[in-house]
């Protein structure tokens, strides 16, 4: 007996170079009848913030929406070569948060998240999103690691 779940969501950085192994993963993960989700996180991150700097917030603003729109147009193209249908997001704000969010709204039982598998210093300096997840999330989380992706070649 495999292991299924009614419900999965990948949450995949589309530039990312696990993006297409965590989709996978969560497509093998999911039950025949079950619910596929494939979410994206776009953070607004402001380059300049003065209240004399309009056009320069209005250029970030449009940057966002680019980006935002960039990032589901490649979210499409990861699950059209996955070969499976699935229900597609792009949110904004913290990774990590908003996607326990979605998972806690849409009765999620299982969260594909991808992991570098960075040392002490870099978690330390960069932040570790998988972490992150492993303590936010409502529900079982699944981490593909870089190491599985090599021992995979994929």
């Amino acid at each position: 007996m495999a292991l299924e779940f009614d419900k999965v969501v990948a949450v995949i950085d589309v530039d990312d170079s696990l993006s297409t192994l965590v989709f996978e993963t969560a497509h093998q993960l999911t039950a025949a009848s079950g619910e596929l989700h494939a979410i994206d996180s776009n953070p607004y991150i402001t380059t300049f913030n003065s209240p004399y700097a309009g056009s320069a917030i209005e250029a970030d603003a449009k940057a966002h929406k680019a980006d935002g729109e960039r990032r589901m147009a490649k979210l499409k193209e990861i699950t059209e070569a996955g070969g499976r249908a699935a229900k597609l997001a792009v949110l904004e704000g913290n990774p990590s948060r908003d996607a326990a969010s979605y998972a806690k709204k849409n009765n999620i039982d299982l969260i594909v998240i991808g992991s570098h598998q960075k040392g002490w210093w870099k978690r330390l300096l960069q932040g570790s999103e998988s972490s992150d997840m492993i303590r936010e999330a409502p529900c079982a989380v699944f981490v593909v690691t870089t190491a599985h992706k090599k021992k995979t070649g994929n």
